[in-house]
């Protein structure tokens, strides 16, 4: 799955996000969201640059209803860094292809 944007949901999130023991991008979004699916190409592009080195993970909020609450998602897309099942860096709203760099760089 590498290289790739993995679709998770509420069934395994925690496996696929959580126990994952590098660095995991996790994308909290909406299918309606105007603002979520532009940062979809982002997002590819992010994964084929970082391939081996950075997983990232997208949950549709409506899809999968429980796991948002977990992390005190308020708003969307936001974009969490995990790292040893911890949350390590966050932003919250429009990203570009640099503002996901700069969030991910010093945890990879």
């Amino acid at each position: 799955m590498s290289g790739t944007v993995v679709d998770v949901t509420d069934a395994d999130f925690e496996a696929k996000v959580v126990r994952v023991a590098g660095p995991v991008l996790a994308v909290f979004r909406a299918e309606w969201s105007a603002v979520c699916r532009a940062l979809d190409p982002v997002l590819v592009e992010a994964a084929k640059e970082y391939e081996g080195r950075l997983t990232i993970a997208r949950l549709d909020i409506d899809r999968s209803p429980e796991t948002p609450p977990k992390y005190d998602i308020t708003a969307i897309p936001t974009l969490h860094v995990f790292k040893g099942g911890n949350i390590v860096a966050t932003r919250i709203g429009p990203s570009t292809k640099n503002d996901v760099v700069r969030l991910v760089t010093p945890h990879l």
